[in-house]
């Protein structure tokens, strides 16, 4: 019978962690891995909508929390991750008379497009809108 040694076995130990080290890095930095974490960044990003809003002059202040209170009821719907309905307070002065703006995220397009944009509340919230308006402005980015 072999004996093997104190080198022996040292040597068999580096072997075995070199190995375990190199199929845990081919792991974590294949192509394929890499490439998985590419899409879990791309996934991260949000999609922004924004509406900026120029209200027709003769708007009361009812209708336009009326307009506010059918804005926030945008929430609701499945997809709609952030809701804000603000008024311009720019100092610039170049806002070329749009005075509001109701911006969101969604996590994906599909949630814009197959979810928010049909949805019967949007839907509701469009006709009520719409008729207040003068001009509306809607500018979609991913951040």
């Amino acid at each position: 019978m072999t004996k093997f040694g104190v080198t022996d076995r040292f040597a068999l130990l580096m072997v075995v962690l070199f190995y375990i080290t190199t199929v845990i890095i081919g792991f974590f930095y294949h192509p394929r891995a890499l490439k998985n974490q590419t899409d879990i960044q791309a996934e991260s990003k949000m999609l922004n909508h924004i509406v900026l809003i120029k209200f027709k002059p003769d708007i009361t202040p009812a209708n336009l929390q009326l307009i506010a209170d059918g804005g926030y009821s945008l929430q609701q719907i499945n997809g709609v991750v952030d809701l804000n309905f603000t008024e311009n307070v720019s100092p610039e002065g170049l806002n070329q008379g749009y005075t509001h703006s109701l911006t969101m995220k969604f996590a994906t397009a599909l949630d814009r497009d197959s979810i928010y944009l049909p949805h019967p509340i949007h839907q509701k919230f469009v006709k009520l809108f719409v008729p207040f308006t003068a001009s509306v402005l809607v500018y979609d980015y991913w951040d």
